[in-house]
């Protein structure tokens, strides 16, 4: 009779709890059978790129008939060209000897009226192709074969013309890093008092057509008399390929003479030449290796990390236990390339090797021999072979709190600069004059103050060399910057002036270094430490007017944070955009099934 009336209230209770239950699994499933729209775009770009690569070339049936009649005519001249026999001439007529030659083998050649001379030659089981090509390189007779036809051409002066595709600029590009000590006197123009960092950004990108140099050297002459000198690395990559190919192509034939001449069209993208034939082929050679070159292209990621150390971490990152457990995860694809000792000169290399012992799938121990490049300098310099370099921001984190600055990608070809700068720029006074003027009754004065822009931010420039087998040698300027202000107080004539000046704060480095296509490179060791005040105090008592100091206390915190910067080139090929598109497709589905699991 009494616990009647309580049963609605829990049959209510009952239902609710009941609802929450429904609620948090049609949740769950709707969150289970949510994807992403990025998933959906990037497994169509996926798809579709495999369809373009996949799909095979379906000729029409009139084209394969036409090619098959075109074969049927041309193959008694194919099967002769590549024929062999053998050739013993001595003194023969050049021209009797050319059309002696395909003399019964189905084979056409048309020599032209001005071949003259004589051929010697003494060669075994060879074809139509292989003698051209000895007759070509020692006798200098030039040949085409064009529809299944021989054109000789006479050893004598010859025009080509060449195409290639380059675009028509000139470039210039500057890096310096400074570090000045002092000043002994005062300089008339304070446009010279500014140094270190800033990259590519001086005057001297008014130069760019060849002045550069003239303007460094009136800039080094004004410094010189007014600033002590500590260090200067300065990097200039220069970049003018047509005048430069024209210089090149000029020295290859001997230089322009009346009969030989070249002429480079870089609107149209064409090179013309007359040279004699062995010349002309020398060109042919250079002008294709050139453009192989100047096409490779190469893909920078970068990722620009600051790492504020936990307790035992002081004195820096400890790559070797990183190194450890890079080689303990068991891939043996992984591996780590450290410089550590310093016992090398600046931008030396040197070879070594490291044993790593790991417990393979069937628990035995293995040792590893892992490759050493070390070169030292004012920072860590490494190579990493990581698939991902998530993987090495997960270890980092286990030395302190790991915070990305920035994540810059960038493409560009080969011995192009990269430059990415991601800041603000502040104006600040950096000079002040005095400016007087005087009457009868009084003296007037003007101060005449002086602003320059101060870059607060992230700058990162890259300059590759690719090599043919795959490895890039870059050289990285990675410069981080933090402007603040700072109030000087500054008495000019009889007159105060408080003038918020710049407080710079840079870390900064320029290095040179080698790596494999892939592999994840290291630079780090630019340590800063901050102090910072951490106040306490005890609950109400600290609030209590006058006898608050007594419940308060105040503590000074010191952190060392190190600047960590990865950089991993990948260089471009047929198979690298679908990588990257699949590499793309992978992470974006691991995000996905995290949110899905949530």
């Amino acid at each position: 009779m009494f616990t009647h009336p309580k049963t609605p209230k829990r049959l209510f209770q009952c239902s609710l709890l009941s609802l929450a239950i429904i609620l948090s699994a049609c949740s769950t499933n709707k969150n289970a059978d949510k994807r992403l729209l990025g998933e959906d775009v990037l497994d169509q770009t996926v798809s579709q790129q495999a369809a373009r690569t996949n799909q095979p070339n379906n000729v029409p049936a009139e084209v394969n008939k036409a090619l098959l009649d075109n074969q049927s005519l041309n193959a008694p001249s194919a099967k002769g060209s590549y024929d062999r026999f053998d050739v013993s001439v001595s003194n023969v007529a050049a021209r009797d000897f050319f059309l002696g030659l395909v003399n019964g083998t189905g084979v056409n050649v048309v020599v032209h009226p001005e071949v003259t001379g004589s051929v010697t030659l003494d060669l075994k089981n060879v074809t139509v192709d292989d003698v051209l090509r000895v007759t070509r390189d020692i006798y200098g007779y030039e040949y085409r074969k064009d529809r299944g036809i021989y054109t000789i051409y006479a050893n004598a002066l010859r025009t080509e013309v060449f195409q290639i595709n380059y675009l028509d600029v000139q470039r210039v590009g500057v890096s310096d890093t400074s570090v000045m000590i002092g000043r002994a006197q005062t300089s008339g123009n304070n446009n010279s008092n500014n140094s270190g960092g800033n990259s590519g950004s001086s005057n001297d990108t008014a130069n760019l057509l060849g002045m550069i140099e003239s303007a460094q050297q009136q800039r080094s002459n004004r410094n010189s008399s007014g600033l002590t000198p500590g260090s200067r690395v300065q990097t200039m990559n220069r970049t003018d390929f047509w005048a430069s190919l024209e210089k090149t192509v000029t020295s290859i034939i001997g230089g322009e003479t009346e009969s030989r001449q070249v002429m480079v069209t870089p609107q149209a993208g064409m090179v013309v030449v007359t040279a004699m034939p062995h010349e002309l082929s020398a060109v042919r050679d250079f002008l294709e290796r050139s453009e192989l070159s100047v096409k490779r292209q190469v893909i920078l990621e970068a990722k620009i990390i600051e790492v504020r150390l936990s307790e035992g971490f002081e004195a820096g990152v400890n790559w070797g236990a990183i190194s450890g457990q890079i080689t303990a995860a068991k891939n043996l694809q992984d591996g780590f390339d450290l410089n550590t000792d310093g016992s090398t000169e600046v931008g030396e290399f040197r070879e070594l090797i490291r044993n790593n012992i790991y417990t393979d799938s069937d628990g035995n121990l293995q040792n590893l021999e892992v490759p050493v490049r070390e070169r030292v300098g004012g920072t860590i310099a490494g190579l990493i072979q990581v698939g991902d370099i998530t993987k090495l921001l997960s270890l980092l984190e286990t030395q302190g709190t790991v915070q990305v600055l920035s994540s810059p990608r960038v493409s560009t070809v080969n011995n192009q600069k990269a430059m990415i700068r991601v800041g603000s720029d502040e104006y600040f006074v950096t000079g002040i004059s005095n400016n007087q003027t005087s009457n009868a009754a009084t003296t007037t004065s003007t101060p005449s103050i002086e602003l320059s822009s101060f870059f607060s931010g992230i700058s990162l420039d890259v300059t590759p060399q690719i090599s043919e087998r795959g490895e890039v040698i870059l050289h990285i300027h990675p410069v981080v910057s933090e402007v603040t202000d700072q109030q000087k107080v500054f008495t000019v004539g009889n007159e105060q002036f408080s003038l918020p000046l710049a407080l710079r704060g840079v870390r900064e480095s320029d290095s040179i270094v080698k790596a494999a296509n892939g592999q994840v490179i290291v630079l780090g060791g630019l340590m800063t430490e901050s102090t910072n005040n951490v106040d306490g105090k005890r609950p109400l008592l600290g609030d209590i007017p006058v006898l608050n100091a007594l419940f308060k206390t105040k503590n000074k915190a010191k952190t060392k944070t190190e600047l960590v910067i990865l950089l991993r080139p990948i260089v471009v090929d047929d198979r690298t955009w679908d990588e990257q598109l699949t590499e793309a497709q992978n992470s974006m589905r691991d995000m996905g099934d995290t949110y899905r699991s949530q």
